[in-house]
């Protein structure tokens, strides 16, 4: 798409699954693996020793390999109480590659920051975020979300999420409403030839058994 940078911007609300997602289309040939190896050398392969991997082997962080960290931004560093640094620079995105992050941001605000193709997921589910995420530690204060909401408050802000997304959509972004949309191989090739993404069977096949575990 003219005038896109190369990256892949995940809309997911917190305990949507976004980072599982982000697995899912870290399996084309085209998108780079944070491949750090707490992450797992392969988006098919379970975190450990990373912030949460206590609680999800599926998270992970914005780590490569040589240890080079794509900065919080947005929510994140807010609720981190870290600083917010602009991403400037994709160097890693040779050859077509695309870069991938997740945000729980409102979807306008992402729009503004992130000049790429975005992912929008339309899940509000309350009940897996008290299971899951209200359990999660953020930032290097490695504060529990807990902590830092209520569980009205938490309610409220997945509500409004929730609006955001469905006022700001456009015809540009890819909408699913949970990740089980993506298991549907035809419909993750959609979401391939929208992006100019390059599916690959094998992994997507490895991905997706992963996740389903």
């Amino acid at each position: 798409m003219s005038g896109f940078n190369p990256i892949i911007i995940i809309n997911a609300n917190m305990a949507s699954k976004g980072h599982q997602i982000g697995r899912l289309i870290s399996s084309c040939t085209n998108v780079l693996w944070y491949d750090h190896e707490g992450n797992g050398k392969f988006p098919w392969l379970p975190c450990s020793n990373i912030l949460n991997s206590e609680i999800s082997k599926f998270h992970f962080d914005r780590r490569f390999s040589d240890s080079t960290t794509i900065p919080p931004v947005l929510d994140y560093a807010r609720r981190s109480g870290l600083p917010e640094r602009p991403i400037l620079s994709y160097d890693r995105c040779q050859n077509g590659q695309n870069l991938l992050y997740v945000t729980h941001s409102d979807l306008d605000e992402s729009r503004n920051y992130f000049k790429g193709n975005h992912v929008v997921v339309l899940d509000k589910n309350p009940e897996r975020f008290f299971e899951t995420t209200w359990n999660f530690k953020v930032g290097k204060t490695k504060e529990f979300i807990s902590e830092l909401y209520t569980k009205e408050e938490v309610d409220l802000m997945l509500t409004n999420t929730l609006i955001n997304y469905e006022i700001n959509i456009n015809s540009d972004d890819f909408v699913i409403d949970t990740i089980d949309d993506l298991f549907d191989m035809d419909n993750f090739k959609l979401l391939c030839e929208q992006f100019d993404l390059i599916f690959n069977e094998d992994c997507y096949n490895k991905v997706r058994q992963f996740l389903k575990q």
